[in-house]
């Protein structure tokens, strides 16, 4: 670059630099013309005048073809847009170029101009310049180039040519990266995420001159690329991180947003410079870039050999962002109207993108304000980076008009868990958008599944999509030797992934078979209960050819650990050998709404100053109103309207009723083509008694074009009403020629005495309306006189004063005050109260309702008990001036319903005469169907028999006692008591098959072509008529072992067979290994039945089998028995044997509701038990409907289990419900419920009548078979006879020495021990003598029937211990010599001497003072503080503090906890420091000798800091004795409790010391070989390793490990045995609670295995050491430290509740007192309520804030809408918070958790509840 050139800051535009070239050319062609001799070049004139030629040629053809001028001009159009498309990219190029070529003398020009404006404390940390980087690239770029054309030529080049003949001849004739290297920006690198990765973030620039040409010589054919830009942020992530070289494991590359890409093209490639091609090309390139480099694809580099690179490459989520778009304001108006004279407003929607995730609202018409209330979850693959871009639009037919956007870094919304905020849109005038954004992480447990689940139903949205639980990721690996197309020819496979409606399409890998996709999906899952994933593998030429197929329920992830599978799969419907490998992963998303911080306005606190007049003085009338209730029930004879065919055919009419009284007019709903309508509906309305009111009713039929016609009217007196309280009566319909109507017209009497409100809320809840109407159950009547001290405006004017009262929905305003600041109404209006206990009234002051002045919040509950239920008093207003008041009267008056039980003997009852008594029939048909009067007021009993007879009325009303009246009126048609099923009902059984293993079986996969005799991967399939099973697969064994379980309900028939068939698996077609059958009379006539059957149709081979048909019984004597062999039996398989069968007739239903339109039902039944379902037929329309069907299910727990029944109308629209639990029918005689029951959700008076008859299973599993491996009988030993004596028999001396025997080793010290049932052991049979464990043979004082078997190896196959006997069959057993084949067995551990000596050293961190000051200002001239936090070292177990902002003297409250040796001597290390930014700064130091700490026990001390001018640190050392009873324990587990600590430490109340010496009896692994057993303890989130010991299934451990227990009575040790980790051996469970019923708090015996061989055992021993801390003595004399000062953080008052009409929780937070503070001034607080274990934002409220008050009233009244069953469930928790906590410090001041179950909501209650730092 010339010294001389000017500095050039940024391009000038196309003008500059085209002078530019201007002048360069003239110099360019002077050195060219002084190079030649002078004149004219021929050459010269000829090519200029072939370029006019060329120009005008095609002019001339056009004219001379006669081709439309309009073509010419098109291509001219075409013509000059490429050639301004192309010299705006070249002029964008060479200022890029030159741009880039300054940028260092520029970047330093301004550089130096910032560093002098801006002092020299200012830095940039965040994106740091890489100066250095740059100048590698531009070093190494010339060889890069290098690379890069030997790429493209010797490697790209010839793959092109070979892939297509038409590209034979193509070449790179030139490929020049140029020299402009690729520029690196700035570099940011991310600390804050996981230690395990680097994180940087590359901002690349590349402005390159590469020049690439690439010809095609056989078509003449030239292009290229001359010139490239690329700008966009890379994130580059260095994992793993390894101890070795190089480092690191692998580079992972990509794009978080698309870059920008800018292209010059050459040659024929010019052509994708014409505009519309230009952005087609670039978005292609782009499209092609993202395939592999933007997320959520990256670029994969491993750098070390092993790496799962799969998990690199797919790697999960970060998380899931659920964004709830709520609404927005002030949005900018585009619509005008009158071509702009008339301003509009717009039609708004916004666009929501995260990366390609994009989603788009619905639009709302004519507002700047719109409300969307939609909800959107995101995945989020990188934070921080990825972000949320809004956009919002003004729809409009044509182009949609801009109106802002916005966007936010979803890396805060991680931070903070939940944002919600209003965020202003850019680029517009005006707008703002309310998001609410919620960070749902990803849980690898089921933990919190149902509280997700149960949180996710209270999320509303307007969009049709729920809300997730879940997210599936399935990575698609790959798949092996899939089915050939037809023809015989390779396909071209790909795979369609679908959940529920979500289905994704993989890549296409062509013509192959065994395929590598390499692809992963992620779906959203609302239930991963209930759905499964389905994979398709098809052929992408033909996608109806479907190479294979595979259904994984989403409940298999969920038994699995960690919530995965990664494993291959065999595809159905494919080739036997077909199969796929797929890896999918389970997250659960939860939202941790405990670390949400919450940011609420704030308003001035309300105090109480002044008293004035006490009462005030309503007019004589006030509350004199009544309430009418109309009840609307049905019409008869109504004309009809609607005529058809010009009124030759009669119609009907659509009949609807008009009620106008006082003002008020009701409406009722239609009843289509009816002219005896029911409607049941019921209106109430507030009336004075003011005489000549008329209640005036009149029939329409709807019409839908012209005007409604008329069908009569009615009116009726108030007086009449009023003097008889009470009437129901059919009133004809006046002006038209027939028709009726019936109304219960009641005046409803008052009372002012609370008593009956119970009864009178219970009698409202036995009625129900079509209009969902509730009745009220008393009225409120408010009068206000006047304010005072009612706060000035802004602006010190007095206010223009207004009242607003609001209960519920219903809202009443005053009149508005002239200005005055004590203003007077004097106005009374009155409410209908649905339930007084749960209702509040609201009472909202504000200046021309617009500005508030305060406000109040009155609960009716007050009222209730007040004297003659009035308040009348001055009232102070929240939100205002301390010495506003308001004086109101508040007066309630109960509504007791005439036909309530108890209602008062005065109320009359009208029953007027029937004006037509020809049709009573009719009209008492019509009677009965009305289901909302619990009681009719007369009572028709009408014969089955003949239904034409009169219709004898019985008695009236009034004659009702009270029990009848409470009863729901029966039904018209004498119904049966019982139902009639046939005698074939509950006749079946259960069929109990156990495939327990087979012998000799055909080798069928030879080697070498047949040379090698090899063995078979055996499986069986087993049929009983249509049922079919099939077996899981043994590899490579030709004697196998499967033990699995199978079941089928039967019911016996002459013909039934068991027939097994056993096959080799192989890759094509299995091969057959035999077959046999059994007959299953001859199972039924055996009943049980264990024998080796001979397979047939083959030269060797047996199976044996358990064939049982279990008897069942109609009582539960042995119910336990069958329930407890239930949980000691395993299979293979996974199967849980059946406890009983249920049995269900559903015979028939009545009084089933009308649907929606009036008509009747198409009944049907639907019968779920857990995961069965049944249904039955749909029958006719008819409210009566009869089905006469049977049904059965397989019962696994009867305790647990419930049958559930839903009615519906065709299957759509539901009408009722039943739930039956099982265990009802245990309380019931031969265990049957057959019946009439109601129905839940229907009708009062729909019922169902159904049989459920319940059979227990009284199985003779314990009736133990013959073992295998001899020849001695095991007697079969019935379950109800166990407690008979047994003899242990003397084993034959003719048995062959060879043969294995079925009992394992036992100790020294014999238990008699009965065998009972098959377990699920599976070992191969021992080689050596020594190894074979010796036998016993029991034999009963009973003969059962005996089946005959063989002999086999596997003699313990089929063999469990049940050690649970009673001792007295143990005491008279007699037990002759049993022969010792193998070593014995120690009975006891033998641990070192130092066992169990370990003891509990507890530090307390209090506090400290006088720490020096680090944090200076200004230079050191003024003095600042410290951030102090402290290091405790305690040998190798360090503990850290957590950090004290600006203080000298910190309060930290923290407890640590460590084992350690009581004999060890070592010191106890302390240090403080003060956090800053760099480098910590030291405050001093101090150690302790752990001796002196275990001789004192117990030191409450302060130490001096030494090596620093002042400090002190107050701590708690006890060293905490251990105890080997139980007698403190209840106290030691008081201290969590009544001790909090800052760190949520809670102290330990026990030791758990276990040693583990030695294990017997392990199962070989599946290769055969003895494993390398090492064992894995768990306890709570502590887990220890045992060492691998050598391969031995007898191996030796003898280490030793303790555990920290909290709570003694909960906590379980978990161990886990397995070869090398990885295949697991068995495990065992230890409840700690066992321990407390020992002697000295010790387990020491030998433990058998689950999930491994029957006599595998473990022998450790667990010791309990209770923790008797000295802190337990301080609990009674008040001297306990670290207990929060007074009653916890604060107490907090509230009333809880519950509104059963409303079916709303009703919560009222009144007020706060000693809240804790650590600030002299106070604290600004409000409390936050969370509705648990819902989290979600509708069960979340919280008050207003009051400033600076330790002591603030709230009084606010917060609402759930919550059905009442399950406020059982729930848990309200309470949080009080501090608004004015910096966001490092901690913002929550104490919280509370209420369990709902625990209360009596009905009542209610209203108490202090004291606030701790952790909720229990």
């Amino acid at each position: 670059m010339q010294s001389d050139k000017p500095e050039q800051t940024e391009p000038e535009g196309p003008g500059a630099t085209s002078g530019a070239v201007e002048e360069k050319a003239p110099s360019d062609a002077g050195r060219a013309v002084s190079a030649k001799p002078g004149g004219v070049s021929a050459v010269a004139v000829l090519w200029t005048f072939g370029k006019c030629l060329g120009a005008l040629l095609p002019v001339y053809l056009a004219g001379y073809y006669r081709v439309s001028t309009s073509l010419l001009v098109c291509g001219m159009m075409v013509y000059t847009g490429w050639k301004h498309a192309r010299e705006a990219k070249e002029e964008r190029l060479r200022s890029a170029i030159r741009l880039l070529d300054d940028e260092e003398d520029y970047a330093s020009t301004k550089v130096s101009k910032i560093k002098r404006d801006l002092p020299a404390w200012v830095n940039f940390p965040d994106v740091e310049k890489v100066e250095w980087l740059n100048k590698v690239l531009q070093q190494v770029w010339p060889f890069v180039g290098q690379y890069m054309e030997k790429l493209l030529v010797e490697t790209i080049a010839p793959s092109l040519r070979a892939s297509s003949n038409h590209l034979q001849t193509l070449s790179f004739t030139k490929v020049d990266m140029g020299d402009k290297a690729m520029k690196v920006v700035g570099i940011k690198a991310h600390t804050e995420n996981d230690k395990g990765q680097v994180l940087l973030d590359l901002y690349i620039s590349y402005v390159g001159n590469a020049e690439i040409n690439v010809e095609v010589k056989r078509y003449f054919c030239k292009a290229g690329v001359k010139g490239i830009q690329l700008h966009g942020m890379m994130r580059v992530i260095l994992e793993p991180l390894i101890g070795d070289v190089p480092i690191v494991g692998a580079v992972t590359m990509f794009f978080i947003r698309r870059p920008k890409l800018d292209i010059n093209w050459t040659g024929l490639t010019n052509l994708l410079d014409v505009p519309g091609l230009n952005v087609m090309s670039d978005s292609m390139i782009m499209d092609a870039i993202a395939s592999f480099l933007v997320l959520p694809n990256r670029l994969v580099v491993p750098l070390v050999p092993g790496l799962h690179v799969a998990q690199l490459r797919c790697p999960l989520p970060r998380g899931v962002v659920r964004i709830h778009l709520l609404e927005a304001q002030n949005l900018a108006a585009k619509d005008s109207y009158v071509k702009g004279v008339m301003a509009g407003l717009s039609d708004p929607y916004a666009i929501l993108r995260v990366g390609p995730q994009t989603f788009t609202s619905k639009h709302i018409d004519n507002t700047d304000s719109p409300k969307w209330g939609e909800m959107y979850e995101v995945i989020v693959h990188e934070v921080p980076g990825q972000e949320l871009e809004v956009e919002v639009y003004d729809k409009d037919p044509d182009k949609d008009d801009f109106l802002g956007r916005t966007t936010l870094d979803l890396g805060i919304v991680k931070k903070c868990i939940a944002v919600d905020d209003w965020f202003t849109l850019k680029e517009t005038s005006s707008g703002r958008v309310h998001f609410r954004l919620e960070w749902l992480a990803l849980l690898p447990n089921t933990e919190q599944l149902e509280q997700v689940l149960k949180r996710n139903e209270s999320v509303t949205s307007t969009t049709s999509k729920p809300p997730s639980s879940a997210i599936l990721v399935v990575y698609l690996d790959k798949a092996e030797a899939l089915p050939m197309k037809k023809g015989n020819k390779e396909p071209n496979p790909m795979v369609q992934i679908s959940v529920q409606n979500d289905t994704r399409d993989s890549k296409i890998c062509y013509t192959t078979v065994s395929p590598e996709w390499e692809e992963a999906f992620t779906f959203f899952i609302q239930d991963p209960q209930k759905q499964d994933i389905s994979v398709q593998v098809k052929d992408a030429t033909d996608r109806a050819q479907t190479l294979g197929s595979l259904t994984i329920p989403l409940s298999r992830l969920l038994a699995n650990a960690n919530l995965s599978l990664d494993q291959w799969f065999q595809l159905e419907n494919s080739g036997s050998a077909s199969r796929i490998y797929v890896n999918a992963v389970l997250r659960v998303l939860w939202l941790d709404e405990d670390r949400i911080s919450s940011d609420v306005s704030s308003n001035l606190a309300a105090g109480l100053s002044k008293q004035l007049a006490q009462q005030t003085s309503p007019h004589p009338s006030f509350a004199t109103e009544g309430l009418l209730r109309i009840h609307l029930l049905a019409g008869q004879n109504l004309i009809p309207k609607d005529n058809l065919m010009g009124g030759m055919v009669k119609g009907k009419s659509d009949p609807y009723v008009k009620i106008n009284i006082g003002g008020e007019t009701f409406t009722s709903q239609v009843i289509k083509g009816n002219l005896n309508p029911t409607w049941n509906e019921m209106y109430e309305v507030i009336l004075t008694q003011l005489p000549g009111q008329d209640l005036r009713l009149e029939v329409f039929d709807k019409d839908v074009d012209i005007k409604d016609d008329f069908m009569g009217r009615l009116k009726i007196s108030l007086k009449d009403i009023i003097d008889s309280q009470y009437i129901d009566q059919w009133y004809t319909l006046g002006d038209v020629k027939s028709g009726r109507v019936h109304l219960v017209l009641e005046w409803v009497p008052t009372s002012s005495e609370p008593d009956r409100l119970d009864q009178v809320l219970q009698f409202h809840s036995r009625q129900s309306y079509q209009n969902k109407a509730v009745p009220s159950a008393g009225l409120l009547f408010v009068f206000v006189e006047q304010a005072d001290g009612l706060p000035l405006k802004k602006s010190g004017k007095d206010p223009k004063v207004g009242v607003e009262f609001t209960l519920g929905k219903m809202s009443r305003k005053t009149t508005v005050c002239d200005r005055t600041t004590s203003p007077k109404w004097n106005e009374a209006f009155c409410f209908r109260l649905r339930d007084p206990r749960d209702d509040v009234l609201i009472v909202k002051l504000s200046h021309s309702w617009t500005l508030p002045l305060g406000s109040l919040v009155v609960p009716i509950r007050e009222l209730l008990s007040e004297p003659e239920l009035v308040l009348d008093q001055w009232f102070h207003l929240d939100g205002a001036s301390p010495e506003s008041q308001i004086l109101l009267r508040t007066e309630l008056k109960m509504l007791i319903p005439t036909k309530c039980p108890g209602a008062p003997e005065k109320a009359k009852v009208t029953a007027a005469s029937d004006p037509a008594p020809a049709k009573r029939k009719q009209e008492t048909d019509t009677v009965l169907r009305s289901s909302s009067v619990d009681t009719p007021p007369v009572e028709t009993i009408v014969s089955s028999v003949d239904l034409d007879e009169e219709v004898n009325v019985k008695k009236t009303a009034v004659d009702v006692n009270e029990d009848k009246m409470e009863e729901s009126p029966s039904p018209a048609i004498t119904q049966p008591p019982h139902t009639s099923p046939d005698l074939t009902f509950a006749s079946e059984g259960l069929l109990r098959i156990i495939l327990l293993e087979a012998q000799s079986l055909i080798a069928k996969d030879n080697l070498m072509g047949g040379m090698k005799k090899g063995k078979s991967d055996p499986y069986a399939k087993i049929s009983v008529g249509e049922v079919v099973f099939k077996s899981a697969v043994v590899k490579e064994n030709l004697d196998p072992v499967w033990n699995e379980l199978y079941e089928v309900v039967l019911r016996p028939s002459s013909g039934q067979d068991v027939q097994l068939e056993l096959y080799d698996k192989d890759m094509d077609k299995d091969d057959f290994l035999g077959r046999f059958k059994v007959s299953v009379s001859y199972i039924i006539q055996s009943q049980f039945i264990d024998q080796w059957f001979t397979l047939n149709d083959v030269k060797s081979g047996r199976v044996r089998l358990i064939l049982e048909w279990v008897p069942t019984v109609s009582h539960n004597d042995n119910l336990d028995q069958v329930m407890q062999l239930q949980s000691l039996q395993s299979y293979q398989n996974k199967a849980v044997p059946s406890a009983a069968l249920l049995f269900v007739y559903v015979d028939r239903a009545h009084s089933l509701p009308f649907k929606k339109s009036g008509k009747e039902p198409k009944a049907g039944a639907e019968l779920v038990f857990g995961g069965t379902t049944y249904r039955t037929q749909v029958c006719d329309r008819s409210r009566s409907p009869q089905w006469s069907e049977a049904f059965h299910f397989v019962v696994h727990d009867p305790k647990d289990e419930m049958l559930i029944v839903k009615l519906s109308s065709a299957w759509d629209q539901p009408m009722g419900s039943l739930v039956l639990p099982v265990r009802a029918l245990l309380s019931e005689q031969q265990l049957v419920l057959d019946q009439w029951m109601h129905l839940d959700g229907a009708l009062p008076e729909s019922e169902i009548l159904l049989r459920a008859e319940l059979k227990i299973l009284d199985t003779r599993m314990t009736e133990f078979p013959k073992p295998s491996g001899s020849k001695k009988e095991v007697l079969i030993t019935p379950a109800e006879n166990t407690e008979k004596k047994f003899k242990v028999e003397e084993k034959s001396s003719k048995l062959p020495t060879d043969e294995s025997s079925s009992v394992s080793d036992q100790p020294a010290h014999h238990e008699a021990k009965v065998n009972t049932f098959p377990s699920a052991k599976v070992t191969e049979e021992p080689t050596k003598k020594d190894e074979h464990p010796t036998q016993s043979a029991v034999k009963g004082d009973f003969d059962p029937p005996r089946v005959q078997t063989e002999s086999t190896g596997l003699g313990d196959l089929a063999q469990a211990t049940v050690t649970s006997l009673p001792t007295d069959t143990v005491a008279s057993t007699e037990v002759t010599e049993i022969p010792k084949v193998g070593p014995s067995l120690p009975p006891h551990t033998v641990p070192g001497p130092n066992f169990g000596k370990e003891g509990v050293l507890r530090i307390h961190l209090l506090e400290a003072q006088n720490l020096v000051a680090k944090d200076n200002l200004m230079g050191g001239m003024v003095k600042g503080k410290s951030d102090p936090y402290v290091k405790i070292s305690v040998g190798s177990n360090t503990f850290k503090s957590h950090v004290i902002k600006e203080n000298l003297n910190p309060t930290w409250n923290e407890m640590y906890e460590v084992v350690l040796s009581g004999h060890s001597d070592q010191d106890i290390k302390f240090e403080a420091f003060d956090k800053d930014m760099d480098s910590d700064d030291f405050l001093g130091r101090f150690s302790v000798k752990l001796s002196e700490v275990i001789r004192s026990q117990y030191t409450d001390q302060w130490f001096t800091l030494k090596d620093v001018k002042s400090g002190r640190v107050h701590l708690i050392l006890e060293w905490v004795p251990t105890v080997s009873n139980t007698h403190r324990l209840e106290q030691v587990l008081q201290l969590p409790s009544l001790q909090s600590y800052q760190n949520k430490a809670v102290p330990s109340a026990a030791l758990l010391f276990v040693y583990i010496e030695a294990a017997h009896s392990l199962p070989l692994k599946k290769s055969g070989k003895e494993p390398k057993a090492g064992a894995e303890l768990a306890l709570g989130e502590t887990t220890y390793k045992t060492k691998l010991c050598d391969r031995s299934a007898n191996p030796q451990w003898e280490e030793s490990f303790y555990f920290l227990i909290q709570d003694p009575k909960r906590q379980i040790l978990v161990v886990k045995l397995s070869s090398g980790w990885d295949q697991p051996m068995g495990s065992l469970v230890v409840t700690v609670k066992e321990l407390l019923a020992e002697p000295q708090l010790v387990l020491d015996q030998w433990f058998p295995l689950d999930g491994a061989s029957p006599d595998s055992q473990i022998l450790l021993r667990a010791e309990l050491k209770i923790l008797n801390s000295k802190m337990v003595d301080m609990i009674g004399a008040g001297t306990l430290p670290c207990a929060a000062p007074g009653p916890g953080n604060g107490q907090v008052k509230l009333s809880v509740s519950y509104a059963s009409r409303e079916r709303k929780l009703i919560v009222i937070v009144h007020a706060c007192r000693g809240l804790l503070s650590q600030s002299k001034d106070g604290i600004d607080s409000y409390v936050s309520l969370m509705l648990l274990p819902d989290k979600s934002k509708a069960t979340k409220k919280k008050t207003a804030v009051k400033k600076k008050d330790l002591n603030p009233e709230f009084n606010e009244r917060f609402e759930y809408d919550l059905p009442e069953d399950e406020t059982r469930f729930r848990r309200l928790g309470v949080s009080v918070k501090n608004n004015s906590a910096s966001f490092r410090s901690r913002d929550v001041v104490g919280q509370v958790q209420i369990d709902l179950a625990q209360i009596d909501l009905k009542s209610g209650i209203t108490d202090w509840f004291t606030l701790n730092d952790e909720a229990e």
